[in-house]
C-alpha cells in the first residue's frame, strides 16, 4: 500500500442486478436496432448496481467507479452509505467497468473491489402477458425518454412488420404498450425496436 492509504476489512463483493431482466416467455423478440458507424451512440437501458455492505464500522461511505473498458476511469458517484446505484448514462453495445471503493470519514478510500464487466442493451426483451379481457399488455426497458416502436407480425421471420404503436420511455426508461383483442389475428408476433 502506497503512503495515506490504508485497507478497509469486509465484504465487498459486487454484483449487477439489471433492472431490464431477460425474461424467456413464448413469444418474445429481442429489439433490433441497426446504425451507421458514423451514427451518434445509443443510449442504453438504466442498470442498478448492488453490494454488501462493509462489516468495518470505520466506513463511512462508498464511491462507485465507471468508465469504457481499456480506458481511463472517468467517473466516479458518491454513494454515501447507500449500497447501490441506479447509472443511465450509458451507451447501448459499449464495453464498460465497474468498481467500488469504500471510504473512511477522512476520505480515505479502501482497495477497489473486482471489477465488473458490463455491456448494456438499448432495449430490453418484450415482456407479455395478457390482461382478462384479451388485450396484450407489451412491456420493455429503454434509456429514458427515448422513442420506441412496437411491431409485429403472423411469423417472426416474416418480410414485413406492421407497426403497433409508438411510444416514448418514460423517466426510469419503462414502455408500456397495449393490444386490444379486436382485429387481432389469433397468432401475433412481436418486437420492439428504436428508430
Amino acid at each position: 500500500m502506497g503512503k495515506g492509504q490504508s485497507r478497509m476489512t469486509g465484504s465487498m463483493r459486487f454484483a449487477v442486478f439489471v433492472l431490464a431482466k431477460l425474461l424467456s416467455i413464448v413469444c418474445l423478440l429481442l429489439g433490433f436496432h441497426w446504425c451507421s458507424a458514423n451514427a451518434e451512440p445509443m443510449a442504453a437501458i438504466p442498470v442498478t448496481l448492488a453490494w454488501d455492505a462493509s462489516p468495518d464500522p470505520a466506513v463511512a461511505g462508498y464511491a462507485l467507479y465507471y468508465g469504457l473498458l481499456n480506458s481511463s476511469i472517468t467517473n466516479r458517484v458518491d454513494l454515501g452509505t447507500t449500497t447501490s446505484a441506479t447509472i443511465s448514462n450509458l451507451h447501448a453495445g459499449s464495453n464498460y467497468i465497474f468498481f467500488v471503493v469504500a471510504y473512511s470519514a477522512a476520505g480515505i478510500e479502501s482497495i477497489p473491489s473486482n471489477t465488473l464487466p458490463y455491456r448494456p442493451l438499448a432495449l430490453s426483451r418484450l415482456r407479455l402477458s395478457e390482461l382478462p379481457d384479451g388485450t396484450m399488455s407489451l412491456r420493455l426497458r429503454s434509456a429514458p425518454n427515448s422513442l420506441c416502436r412496437i411491431e409485429y407480425a403472423s411469423t417472426p421471420d416474416a418480410a414485413q412488420w406492421q407497426t403497433l404503436a409508438s411510444a416514448v420511455a418514460d423517466a426510469d426508461g419503462y414502455v408500456v404498450i397495449s393490444d386490444p383483442p379486436s382485429g387481432r389475428s389469433s397468432s401475433r408476433f412481436y418486437r420492439a425496436t428504436r428508430p
